[in-house]
């Protein structure tokens, strides 16, 4: 999938109702592309935790879409990451977690600097 608008529509042809319905929902997921380049931003957000724990805080556990249909946020952002991911797995937090080189820094949040003597 390309984009939020492409998301939108995907969504509006299994729930119904317009894309300005799903447009939100897409448009966070999708969020972390403005400040990274690649596709390693979605590990922020395409993520079983994202999808369950995050999406229903923000949007609640449910939307009604202009055809008066309630659809569940997390069927939402979980057909969202499907599709990013060629509807092969929807990933965990561990998985991306798991390939992260942990640095110094990131333990307890000391970080060393340098010194030039």
């Amino acid at each position: 999938m390309a984009n939020c608008l492409i998301h939108s529509k995907s969504s509006v042809k299994r729930w119904g109702g317009k894309v300005e319905d799903y447009l939100p929902i897409h448009e966070l997921l999708d969020s972390p592309k403005a400040t990274m380049n690649n596709n390693t931003s979605r590990m922020l957000t395409h993520n079983i935790w994202f999808c369950y724990h995050i999406i229903p805080k923000i949007f609640g556990y449910n939307i009604t879409n202009s055809d008066g249909r309630s659809v569940d946020t997390v069927d939402i952002a979980m057909l969202h990451v499907s599709e990013d991911f060629k509807h092969r797995f929807v990933p965990t937090a561990q998985d991306y977690l798991k390939h992260l080189n942990v640095q110094p820094w990131m333990n307890n949040g000391v970080k060393f600097v340098v010194s030039n003597n």
